[in-house]
């Protein structure tokens, strides 16, 4: 009779063996022959005549995470064939459960058969077969096998999953990491709907293989019939590239792709698209077509010098304003290229960065600048290191270039101080100083429309600063509910008359005056122009803070400048001494609503100069959501708008059913004249191993060389198999529309 040893590596033999016979290669390593093995059977018997070795009643065997139970477990000496039988299930360490009636191995378990194979995978992907074997300890066969990530019907296991593949012969080939399919059937709801004599895919170790991805395709009014073919290139562990073929009736072959690259120290990856087609501009009678090269290019990598260093680029550019739109790559309206480099030490940062704009907006006349270089340095001391506050330094180089327009240089410096005092009462004080030195060049300047163009004009600037705020916030708890309540006052001094007509307005022209840059010491966006004088900024905070998760707000704030002069523009908010007053309101008392107002009011009749609200409503079976928003025409072009500026959008969101939801939205321009600008519907049902898409799209814009038009189509995308987009169908698919 064999040693006891002996007898345990032939039972885990048995396991193994079995486990080899379905699994793939990430389970076909070695046993782990050297942990121990554990037998647990209520009865273990040798026969001498026969050379069969027999642990029968609940057979346990087990090595590691990998464990065998079974009603049976033979091994014959002679033969050398190993059998298990008897309600078979196997645990695989990668967490997949193989179950089967009956095993039986043989050769040196190079060959195999089993019956009635049934594997729950570690995703919960389920695999039954009516028989499977091994062939030469390569193949795994399976007969009449059906697989489906779906879970099954609690109330009708026997019911078909929302989704499986019906095949004759499932064949894994475990050295090329390969599984085909011979027959194969999609079935959705038991329905077969795709078939295919043969396909194969890679196994789940396989974590990407060079191959023909999902293709898209449809019918355009811009482009017309066309189709869209991806093939994925698995160059190496560190990279790969996709290629992009879109051939269409209107503007022939378009190519394009995508690599991917990672390195030890960053990745980068660069995407593009060319072709040779017509491109059109203008409107009605003055529309031009011309036959062009057309292209678009992307990319973006980092990369780290060393811990402190690290350098990258973003790269966006396009022949024309509506090759982006026209097949479907981007929205965007402004591209930017930009490269960098920049160094992280503690509370020091540097910057040097290139930047490169391309506007796509219609009708803007402004050239955009090339900035290089924009340099930035920031250094922060630690707090309590100079008078009980913290000092800050920050440094500035700027060079903007133009082939036509004004060249501007800029070298800036600043140094500052803050302090945080709390008063025994509660008083919050913040004390803040700074002194700011600007130098500019300028070349081809113009001041204004009527001035005449200025060369090699040189301005020096030097701004003190200096704040004091006060906030004393009170508290107080009621029940469930904690209420607050902040006045907040600050106190701001600067020379008067600090910008000079001399020194170019490059970043400072855009002014938006809310509730979030009331208290800030220049409500300028930029640094071009700087806001000096005297003022005093005065707010109040109010709040109620629920244990429960609700709560609600409101500020309210104004600011006063002694002075009657102000470079702000009309319109800002702030061209008087009194500014206009500035709020929020949120709302969330629960869950089901959301709500929140910014408003901007008039200082001396309180009329609306400018309010954006947004409300969200109700459960998650039929949410509503809306915004607005508002612009007073004086608050537009610096005050010279002909009319104000009205948008709503609303939408509605229901989760009708567990894996039913849809959703409506709306946009509107609600000024004179204006009319609907876009229209959109989704309608989705998602369960754990299907999504299902309906999209359809109406856009009311007219663009230069793009109709405007409806847009339909849907997307499948089935678990562990990959996405299925269908053929979009654009144009005016509803009938006729106004163009805007």
């Amino acid at each position: 009779m064999p040693s006891p040893m002996t007898f345990r590596r032939r039972l885990l033999g048995t396991a193994v063996a079995a486990c080899f016979l379905l699994a793939g290669p990430a389970l076909a390593q070695p046993t782990g022959s050297g942990q121990p093995v554990l037998l647990s059977a209520d009865s273990v018997d040798y026969d001498d005549k026969t050379g069969i070795v027999t642990a029968s009643g609940r057979v346990e065997l087990a090595q590691g995470t990998r464990i065998l139970l079974a009603d049976k477990v033979q091994f014959s000496e002679k033969t050398n064939v190993v059998t298990a039988s008897g309600n078979v299930s196997m645990l695989e360490p990668s967490g997949e459960v193989v179950f089967a009636d009956y095993v039986e191995l043989a050769d040196d378990m190079r060959q195999g058969f089993i019956d009635r194979v049934r594997v729950l995978m570690a995703d919960n992907s389920r695999i039954a077969a009516a028989e499977g074997e091994r062939v030469d300890g390569r193949y795994v066969r399976m007969e009449k096998a059906v697989y489906s990530p779906c879970d099954l019907c609690q109330e009708d296991p026997t019911r078909s999953p929302l989704w499986q593949i019906r095949a004759a012969r499932v064949t894994h080939d475990t050295e090329a990491k390969e599984i085909y399919y011979r027959d194969a059937l999609l079935e959705i709801g038991g329905i077969p709907v795709a078939y295919t004599p043969f396909f194969s895919h890679p196994d789940p170790s396989v974590k990407r293989r060079s191959g023909f991805l999902a293709p898209g395709g449809g019918f355009n009014s811009d482009i017309g019939t066309y189709a869209r073919i991806y093939y994925f290139f698995d160059i190496d562990p560190s990279k790969d590239f996709t290629l992009e073929v879109t051939p269409s009736t209107e503007d022939g072959l378009l190519l394009g792709g995508q690599y991917r690259q990672r390195f030890s120290s960053g990745s980068m990856t660069l995407s593009g698209s060319a072709t040779y087609a017509e491109r059109t501009e203008g409107f009605g009678a003055a529309q031009t077509a011309d036959n062009e090269f057309r292209w678009h290019a992307f990319g973006n990598g980092r990369f780290d010098i060393n811990q402190q260093w690290r350098w990258g680029f973003d790269l966006e550019r396009t022949s024309d304003d509506s090759h982006l739109r026209r097949y479907d790559y981007s929205e965007k309206d402004l591209l930017t290229s930009r490269a960098f480099v920049e160094r992280f030490n503690a509370r020091d940062y540097l910057s040097l960065n290139a930047y490169s704009f391309q506007d796509l907006r219609p009708g803007n006349p402004e050239e955009e600048p090339l900035v290089f270089p924009l340099a930035t340095y920031s250094a922060l001391g630690e707090p309590g290191s100079l008078l009980g506050g913290r000092w800050s330094v920050d440094g500035n180089l700027l060079a903007l270039t133009r082939a036509d327009g004004t060249d501007t240089r800029r070298i800036s410096a600043q140094t500052g101080w803050r302090r945080d005092l709390v008063a025994p009462i509660g008083l919050v004080n913040t004390f803040a100083a700074s002194i700011r030195a600007d130098a500019y060049w300028a070349n081809d300047y113009r001041p204004t429309l009527a001035a005449a163009e200025r060369d090699n004009e040189t301005s020096l600037r030097v701004f003190p600063q200096a704040q004091w705020m006060m906030s004393f916030p009170l508290a107080r708890q009621s029940g469930t509910v904690q209420q607050l309540i902040e006045p907040i006052v600050m106190f701001s001094a600067a020379p008067n008359n600090v910008n000079d007509d001399d020194i170019p307005n490059e970043d400072s022209q855009d002014i938006e005056f809310d509730h979030s840059n009331l208290f800030l010491p220049s409500r300028f966006p930029g640094v071009d122009r700087l806001e000096g004088g005297q003022r005093v900024t005065y707010g109040v905070k109010a709040g109620l803070f629920g244990f429960g998760g609700g709560s609600s707000s409101l500020f309210l704030g104004q600011s006063y400048r002694l002075q009657e002069e102000t470079d702000f523009p009309q319109g800002s908010g702030l061209e008087k001494k009194w500014s206009d007053v500035v709020g929020r309101l949120q709302l969330t008392p629960s869950p089901w609503l959301d709500l929140s107002y910014s408003f901007r009011l008039d200082s001396d009749t309180l009329a609306q100069r400018r309010h954006e609200a947004y409300v969200s409503a109700g459960p998650a079976e039929f949410r509503v959501n809306a915004s607005y928003l508002y612009l007073d025409r004086l608050t537009l072009e610096r005050g010279t708008a002909s009319q104000n500026r009205e948008e709503l959008t609303v939408g509605v969101n229901s989760s009708f059913s567990r894996y039913w939801s849809a959703g409506v939205s709306h946009r509107r321009d609600l000024a004179e004249n204006g009319g609907p600008i876009a229209t959109g519907l989704v309608l989705t049902y998602q369960d754990e191993c299907l999504t299902f898409q309906l999209v359809g799209e109406r856009d009311f814009t007219q663009r230069s060389g793009i109709d405007s038009g409806d847009r339909v189509f849907f997307r499948l995308v089935f678990k562990n198999l990959g996405e299925f987009l269908s053929p979009s169908i654009s144009g005016n698919v509803f009938g006729q529309q106004d163009a805007r």
